[in-house]
Formats: C-alpha cells, structure tokens, sequence
C-alpha cells in the first residue's frame, strides 16, 4: 500500500507540474497575441491618418493645443480638380483625430460621422511646423490592461510617423 501511495503522490505531482508548464504556456501565447493585436491596431490607424492627412493643405490643418487633436480639410472626392487641374475646396470635408477614453476617433465634422481608428490608446501627439503645418508628425502610444490588472506591454508601445501636406 505505501508503495501505491507514493506511485500515486509522484504521479500527481507530475500531472500538475506538466498542467503547469502547458497553462503558463498558453498564457504566454495570449500575452504575445494581444501585443501583436495592440501593434497591428496602432500602425494602421497611423497608416490611415497619414493617408488622410497627406490630402490636406497647410492652410487647412489646425493642431489644437497641446498637440493631442488635429483638424483639418480634405477635398471632396467627387468635385477633387477643376478645368485648370486646382482642388475645388468648396465641397471640403472637415475631419478632426482625437483620443477619447481609450479610443482615437476620427469625426467626420460635415457629415457629423464618428469612428474609433484604435482601441486602448494612452495617448497621441500631433506636431507640425506651426502655424501652417507642410509636415505633421504623429505619436500614439498604446498599452492594454488585462481583467488581471496586468499592463501589456509593461511600458506603453510607442509609434511615430510622419505625414507630409502635399496639396494648396
């Protein structure tokens, strides 16, 4: 009998250590899967900002105070050029970038439309060479926060880029 018990107790400590090692495993994966998830979430709303605020025009590009939101200008896709090849500004919408409890929003102001860009957003910076800004350069910062408490990345992931205002 006291040799069964010791078969049992090694067995079992056995079992567990190997649960162990598979469940810190599996955590490691998801912590890995949700940075990929956090990177991937910033750099295409950088990406898409960039794209958007390229269509501008120093004139028409406003970086509010303290550099956390930008407005600006973007022709109207369907009256873009007339006969002498100029933008027709007319029919400009006006979009505005900020943060909002953890989201960056994009509004667009003429048609009253609000999306989120990115989820867990800490904080952006907008700066261009003010007052008309021909290059504006964007900094997000993201960091998720488990149920746990946990922070993912343990310091927030930064990403830069920079969008140059190529119309007039």
């Amino acid at each position: 009998i006291a040799e069964m018990m010791i078969v049992v107790a090694l067995s079992s400590i056995i079992t567990f250590g190997a649960f162990a090692i598979l469940r810190v495993g599996t955590e490691q994966s998801q912590l890995s899967q949700t940075k990929m998830t956090l990177q991937d979430g910033a750099r295409e709303a950088l990406y898409k900002m960039v794209q958007e605020i390229r269509q501008s025009a120093p004139s028409r590009v406003t970086i509010g105070a303290g550099g956390n939101s930008i407005q600006f200008q973007v022709p109207n896709p369907t009256s873009l050029v007339n006969a002498a090849y100029d933008l027709n500004w007319t029919s400009a919408h006006t979009i505005q970038y900020t943060l909002s409890a953890g989201q960056l929003q994009r509004t667009d102001t003429t048609t009253n439309q609000t999306s989120v860009m990115a989820n867990d957003i800490t904080a952006i910076q907008f700066a261009g060479n003010i007052p008309q800004p021909t290059l504006v350069t964007i900094t997000i910062s993201a960091q998720r926060t488990l149920i746990s408490g946990r922070q993912i990345p343990a310091t927030p992931l930064q990403m830069t880029a920079q969008a140059e205002v190529r119309n007039s």
